[in-house]
């Protein structure tokens, strides 16, 4: 998968234009560190919300760890996870990526469903 602006037809990003300029690195570069420090991130609060489930007994928490990990750490794995191994078309990660996000928002909404009510 070649990760671009220019694949995304919409010619130059100046926020990705000064982030390259600013790091000296090229567009495919600076978009994989801006979903790592996402996936990072997302990985924390995942973890945090995964604590307060096992501290608490907490179910809703389990589905908010599941549901943030769903959103913002998996699908970077997996993207390119699917486009290394598999040589997979564009078409392909973008589905497993919204698989993710379908799975992440389900485990969100999940959540917030009272423990005694079904």
């Amino acid at each position: 998968m070649t990760v671009g602006v220019g694949a995304l037809g919409v010619g130059s990003l100046p926020v990705l234009e000064a982030a390259t300029t600013a790091f000296g690195l090229d567009e495919e570069t600076t978009i994989f560190f801006a979903g790592l420090t996402s996936a990072t991130l997302g990985t924390i609060v995942a973890w945090t919300a995964y604590r307060g489930y096992a501290r608490n007994d907490s179910r809703p928490m389990l589905f908010l760890a599941l549901g943030v990990a769903f959103l913002t750490a998996v699908p970077f794995v997996l993207s390119y996870a699917v486009d290394r191994v598999a040589d997979a078309t564009d078409a392909t990660v973008l589905l497993v990526v919204t698989a993710c996000h379908l799975v992440g928002l389900v485990a969100i909404v999940r959540s917030f469903r009272r423990p005694n009510s079904t």
